[in-house]
């Protein structure tokens, strides 16, 4: 498995074997590490002063390891290191196995790095990561991936650090291992210390109490930022509290050379980061606010130091969020990231906070930023500018990945693009390009560039944003507080898809962000003229999409942070250990996959129900059994909140979106504690399917049914014969709907249906789908247009929706299956051009929809979309077979197609309540290129079914329309 290179032709030829075992060529392409690497894990990580010590196994595919060594690299930098590493393949492995284990055992004493530390240009604060690279028996192809994956344990306990004096430097050098949040990679932090430092550390490693003792009396606050910067929120916030508050001992941590540090120094108490008063001055600390990651401020990262901190600590932030996903770096579940307090902009901004992040009410307040005191102080005049002013990259590491990066690729093309000149030369205006602080290190790059390159801590950031009259950035933070101002920004977004990654945007970017957004350079340049020919004036429409990110436009935000600060509820440590504590919550997943937990929780639950106290105000809503907030509950709940009921509002729901109408509301997961407590407490409860049959319902409960849809297929007690069911399904089910207090129907017909099918003679409210009160509200237009651009759907394109219902008779162990039948390539031949396809997978079903990637441009899975309604909107027809959306549709007055593959089978199996090839409101049809071939001839569609649809409409949704869900709701809760 060699390269073979033909250099006659310049042609190298890279033989490999495929992931499912064939042989295969690549020309002119190396292969992917991933190809052969499989899985790593560390097992065993021990760190001594001396020494640190791993273990753990190694899977590849198809080929044993040969040999291999463990590489430290210089994050942001070149320098690396490299010692060979003890690998064993694994005893009792079979010849001719797809997966290749091993066992592999690393010593790395810190004698043998000290000079390459030593070495190291930067001693502060710096980052060194670890990579094996293996040579593979077989093949000439090396394989190249980052140290980590930890066991649970293992990163749990993991503790302490390596340290050794340097002679040559006269300064402790120590190593602190820990493990990356987004990778759960290996990595080391290196610091330098000087001597009466670590000594003091040393001193005192295991007598910390009495070192905070020393502070007994006195309120201490550590301040900062970057241990390098000294010009954001941590300055302006120490800045206010050493003017404003002298009682309190507050803090500013920064390097001693740092070039900022002029601007904190004039107020004293400037500690310097990694000295003596570091170590103490943070153990005493009772606040700790910061930008970043509060172990930015701490002087060493080792856990054995950390774990002795009292202070509470306080997220000033570093600027306004919501463009970049920033929940894997500071959600409140991200390890290690503890904050007491979080400092947001607006209520906008506040909810982000707890819907995307997970906070709670009392974790998050809307003060504005620090910074914004003298954001708003009208103190530098206006220059002839412009701000060219990029975020960073996380996958730009180190200076190769720099040089064949997009981002230098794009910026350097723009800089030099002579009609970037030509609009400067026209408006008389300066070009200022400043990079992010974490990609200073290529400022180098652009020093012959016919702009002025701002480098780190030349100017401030902010006096900048106030001097200028137009920025160019693509993602940063800082274009709101440009915003703010209400001066023109331009987005240059040419990496979008790359730079958010697998998480979305905390916004809808297209319609929020208040600025020009350009996806090339030709736009940039003529964003830039037009906002030139307007008099750098910025659109009404910029303006008011910026004033809702802010919640206060003056001078007062520090008073308003400090008030917050003070203001800091106390916790119970307990419950905070069970609440938030890794190790704890990881105790709970194992007793919560056991066999002790239901039946603990069924008793609980029934003792609750009997003795326990019931809420009169609360109310407990679940829809598509926890997993989507959608549906007639979602209509109903979010009528109630627009109308101010005033309840006490649980939702049952695995992410925090019904925070969006609420942010009071209260979200539990399904089948946790909390589950069976509020559903044991609360006086009302609202579904659109049944709560576990074990269940039964409190006696004081009221239990509202809306139920899922208008019913086609034979349920239950009609159906002749059950399939996929185990034998006590009818009698769990009826034993659920004798919980019913009110059953919501949308007609007589399925009035009729229900009461048959169920064996239910409760109140019906016979008042419409609250669910469908979405096809009935102004502005369906806008709301379409959104939808459409949330999927990335051109607005060219006619869009189909296709949401099939489940088959009782596919089933794997206990879970639904389906397999695909839509022909992916016949939709791409006939219909690919002009049309877009959704496919919407039933709830229950397990399976997962594949779409191979020549597909992907037109094709999309929005089986995970949170709600279906809202894809109706998008839509401009349904494609179904036997599911109730076809009666929800039917509001919507667009077309619909059968596509009834195994019509007779199903018939067969389930049974109709009506002859549905009789009704159906458009052509059914058995084979893909059938269904294809009827929506082409879409302009047909009305003329063929017209009078049977809105035959259909009348049988089927008579009572459907606006404000539904206020008339169910009333007639329930208020009867």
């Amino acid at each position: 498995m060699d390269h073979v290179f033909n250099e006659e032709n310049d042609l190298m030829f890279v033989p490999y074997i495929t992931k499912k075992g064939a042989l295969a060529l690549l020309v002119n392409k190396e292969l992917a590490d991933s190809q052969y690497y499989r899985r790593k894990t560390i097992s065993k990580i021990k760190v001594t002063e001396k020494e640190l010590h791993l273990q753990g196994n190694l899977t590849t595919r198809f080929f044993d390891i040969e040999s291999g060594e463990i590489q430290l690299v210089e994050r942001g930098g070149d320098q690396s290191i490299s010692f060979p590493v003890s690998i064993v393949q694994n005893k009792n492995q079979k010849e001719n196995a797809f997966a290749r284990r091993h066992h592999y055992d690393w010593h790395l004493p810190i004698e043998k790095i000290k000079l390459y530390l030593e070495n190291l240009a930067k001693k502060e604060e710096l980052s060194i990561d670890f990579f094996f690279v293996l040579s593979l028996k077989g093949t000439d192809q090396a394989v190249r991936f980052r140290v980590g994956n930890p066991r649970f344990l293992t990163n749990y306990f993991m503790k302490g650090e390596m340290a050794i004096f340097s002679e040559k430097d006269n300064r402790w050098l120590s190593a602190v291992p820990y493990f990356t949040l987004k990778g759960v990679n290996l990595s080391l932090t290196y610091n330098q210390y000087g001597k009466e430092a670590y000594d003091y550390y040393r001193k005192y490693k295991k007598h910390w109490k009495s070192v905070k003792k020393q502070a007994k009396n006195r309120s201490v606050w550590i301040i900062g930022e970057r241990s390098y910067k000294a010009q954001d929120n941590g300055y302006h916030f120490f800045k206010y509290l050493r003017t404003n508050h002298p009682e309190i001992d507050a803090y500013y941590v920064i390097q001693k050379d740092s070039p900022e540090r002029k601007h904190v120094a004039p107020f004293g108490n400037v500690i310097d980061f990694g000295s003596k008063d570091h170590f103490e001055k943070v153990i005493q600390a009772d606040y700790i606010c910061g930008t970043h990651h509060p172990d930015s401020l701490y002087p060493i990262r080792s856990r054995e130091y950390i774990k002795n901190i009292s202070a509470k600590k306080i997220f000033l932030q570093h600027g306004v969020f919501g463009t970049k996903n920033i929940a894997p770096i500071y959600a409140k579940w991200v390890n290690e990231f503890y904050t007491d307090l979080f400092i947001t902009s607006s209520e906008k901004e506040r909810k982000i906070a707890m819907v995307d992040m997970g906070y709670h009410e009392e974790e998050v307040v809307a003060t504005c930023l620090a910074r914004f005191e003298t954001l708003f102080k009208n103190d530098l005049p206006l220059k002839r500018q412009v701000l060219i002013i990029p975020t960073w990259r996380d996958w730009i590491t180190n200076n190769q990945v720099f040089e064949e990066s997009d981002y230098f690729k794009r910026y350097e093309e723009l800089l030099f693009d002579p009609r970037l000149k030509e609009f400067a030369e026209k408006f008389d205006l300066e070009l200022i390009f400043c990079l992010h602080p974490n990609m200073q290190d290529y400022v180098g790059y652009f020093e012959n560039a016919p702009v002025t390159v701002v480098k780190q801590g030349d100017r401030d950031v902010q006096d900048l944003i106030k001097e200028s009259m137009v920025m160019l950035t693509d993602y940063s933070s800082v274009a709101f507080d440009f915003s703010f101002l209400h001066k023109p920004v331009v987005y240059y977004q040419f990496d979008r898809n790359r730079f958010l990654g697998k998480n979305p945007s905390h916004l809808d970017l297209d319609n929020e962000l208040p600025g020009d957004i350009a996806f090339d350079e030709d736009k940039v340049i003529e964003y830039l003229f037009k906002i030139g020919e307007d008099n750098f004036k910025m659109e009404n429409e910029y303006v008011e999409k910026a004033d809702k990110f802010i919640m206060y436009r003056d001078r007062y935000s520090n008073e308003r942070i400090f008030k917050a600060i003070q203001n800091i509820p106390q916790q119970n440590k307990i419950k905070k250990f069970l609440r938030d504590d890794p190790l704890a919550l990881k105790v709970f997943s194992r007793y919560r996959r056991s066999k002790y937990y239901f039946p603990t929780m069924k008793l609980f639950y029934k003792f609750l129900s009997h003795f326990g106290k019931t809420n009169d105000r609360q109310i407990v809503f679940e829809s598509g059994v926890g997993k989507r907030y959608e549906d007639s509950p979602r209509m109903i709940y979010e009528k109630m909140i627009e109308n101010q009921e005033d309840f006490d509002y649980i939702w049952i729901m695995n992410n925090n979106a019904p925070l969006k109408a609420n942010p009071q509301t209260k979200i539990i997961k399904r089948l946790s504690p909390d589950y069976y407590k509020y559903l044991a407490t609360s006086k009302y409860w609202v579904n659109n399917q049944n709560f576990p049959t074990y269940l039964t319902k409190p006696k004081q409960t009221q239990y509202l049914q809306t139920w899922h849809g208008t019913p086609l297929k034979k349920m239950q007690h009609d159906q002749d014969q059950i399939e996929g069911r185990d034998e006590d399904y009818l009698a769990r089910v009826t034993h659920a709907k004798n919980q019913w207090s009110a059953l919501v129907s949308p007609s007589s017909y399925a009035t009729q249906a229900f009461r048959s099918a169920f064996q239910y003679n409760g109140p019906v409210l016979e008042l419409g789908y609250p669910r469908n009160d979405v096809f009935y509200m102004p502005n369906l237009d806008e709301k379409r247009e959104s939808i459409r651009r949330k999927l990335n759907i051109d607005e060219e394109k006619k869009v189909i929706l296709y949401a099939p219902t489940f088959r009782d008779n596919q089933k794997k162990g206990k879970k639904f299956t389906m397999k695909n039948k839509i022909n992916f390539r016949i939709f791409e031949r006939r219909l690919g051009e002009d049309y877009v396809l959704l496919i919407r997978e039933h709830v229950v079903v397990a399976s997962k929809l594949i779409i191979p990637e020549e597909f992907r441009h037109n094709i999309i899975n929005v089986s995970k979309y949170p709600d279906i309604q809202e894809l109706m909107i998008a839509s401009d027809m349904l494609v179904t077979d036997y599911s109730s959306v076809m009666f929800d549709y039917a509001n919507t007055n667009k077309p619909m197609y059968f596509y009834c593959y195994d019509l007779d089978e199903y018939g067969d199996m389930r049974g109709f309540y009506f002859d549905l090839e009789e009704q159906a409101p458009g052509p059914i049809v058995k084979n893909t290129s059938n269904l294809f071939r009827s929506i082409a001839k879409e302009g047909e569609y009305w003329d063929n079914y017209g009078e049977k649809y809105r035959a259909f409409q009348n049988r089927f949704a008579p009572l459907d329309g606006p404000n539904r869900a206020e008339k169910v709701y009333k007639a329930f809760f208020k009867r």
